[in-house]
């Protein structure tokens, strides 16, 4: 073997995206500019939706989304276990409460089995997140909203281009949200956008998202200033023209690694539905710690050692979290002493506490050559503590 490096992620700019910042740094225009429309318009099309609002990352997406739906203080949201942390703390800055609930032991998304056990009187919406790149199981998620009068709003921070049964995700649910950080199947350096196709909910979308302002001069509803620059926008307009080629290759390459390392004994490829188009935003492994020895931390800092990064996240329980554990709100109670179910911080749920830290997400950005992804295959192949 050599001494290659293989990164598990890295952003694909092209000239037009330079272009386009030029042209931004000349007209001095940073901010809701012709990129920021143009962003827009590429993504609602995309996606399939009537509208997409962008904002400045995904956290503020769905954080801005609860607060169009009308969440009110202590009303509660179901999220699930394993995902990235703004997908709950994104409802405590809504001053809403995040129950946890089990993942799909498949999946890893959340297990729609395990609503009932979440429902209150106080249960407002649904967040489930698209992890990995993989779909959430949406049929069931909206029959058990829409039986109980709940929103659904799709963190799809991970899944640009998936699909679930035909149906582009993040026009599946009420809303969509999405991020653009840097490492995600496309980028805008830094920024989210919002999808729906609901015209009133859009229309409050955008105020709230620039001050609550109808004018210069009126404030009429209480807003935030989460708005995307034109700077973020002229990254992202021609990320999108590519992301169906970036998603062909991801999906080229992990196809690939799940078929010549599925039979190690102590690696496990992702279940993959076959009524999904997976985004691939990981090529997921999950690791039979017993059978090799070590732990996922272990496993990550020895590949890299050898030469090949990857993804290795999510390693407790989010209901773990000390933000959530510790009750560390905007004080030491709030918001959880209002809710009646507060023992839920708690609970001990088997699937995600099984899954937790064991998994690893393998190099498969589209910048990755065939030698790249030959290596990577050697050296997890030829792995040993």
């Amino acid at each position: 073997m050599d001494d290659r490096y293989v990164s598990v992620a890295e952003p694909l700019l092209g000239d037009e995206e330079r272009d386009n910042i030029e042209h931004v740094l000349d007209t001095g225009r940073f901010l809701q500019g012709p990129f920021v429309e143009e962003f827009e318009d590429k993504w609602a099309d995309f996606v399939g939706t009537e509208h997409a609002i962008a904002v400045s990352n995904g956290t503020t997406a769905l954080q801005l989304c609860l607060n169009a739906l009308g969440l009110e203080p202590g009303d509660e949201v179901i999220v699930p276990s394993l995902t990235f942390g703004s997908t709950a703390t994104a409802v405590v800055h809504q001053a809403c409460v995040p129950v946890f609930a089990d993942i799909d032991r498949e999946l890893y998304t959340l297990d729609h089995t395990d609503l009932e056990r979440c429902l209150t009187d106080r249960t407002e919406a649904i967040i489930p997140v698209h992890l990995y790149g993989h779909p959430a199981e949406m049929d069931e998620i909206r029959a058990f909203a829409d039986e109980h009068g709940l929103a659904v709003v799709e963190d799809a921070a991970q899944a640009h281009g998936a699909k679930y049964k035909g149906a582009q995700v993040g026009s599946i649910g009420d809303v969509g949200c999405f991020s653009f950080y840097a490492t995600k199947n496309i980028t805008t350096g830094e920024g989210g956008i919002i999808t729906t196709d609901d015209d009133e909910l859009a229309e409050s979308l955008r105020l709230l998202r620039s001050h609550g302002m109808a004018n210069r001069d009126e404030h009429i509803a209480l807003g935030y200033n989460y708005r995307m620059s034109e700077l973020n926008a002229a990254i992202g307009s021609p990320q999108v023209d590519r992301l169906t080629e970036f998603n062909r290759r991801r999906a080229e390459i992990s196809e690939r690694l799940f078929t010549e390392l599925g039979d190690l004994e102590w690696l496990r490829p992702a279940t993959v539905r076959d009524y999904v188009d997976h985004a691939y935003f990981w090529a997921p492994f999950e690791i039979d710690t017993d059978r090799i020895g070590m732990t996922g931390k272990e496993v990550w800092e020895a590949l890299k050692q050898r030469g090949v990064e990857t993804r290795h996240r999510y390693t407790m329980p989010l209901y773990e979290q000390p933000v959530f554990k510790q009750h560390c709100g905007f004080n030491s109670d709030f918001p959880w002493s209002a809710n009646e179910n507060d023992h839920q911080y708690d609970i001990s749920l088997p699937n995600v506490e099984e899954v937790a830290g064991n998994t690893i997400g393998l190099p498969n950005h589209p910048g990755l050559d065939e030698e790249d992804v030959d290596y990577v295959v050697e050296v997890v192949r030829n792995f040993e503590p």
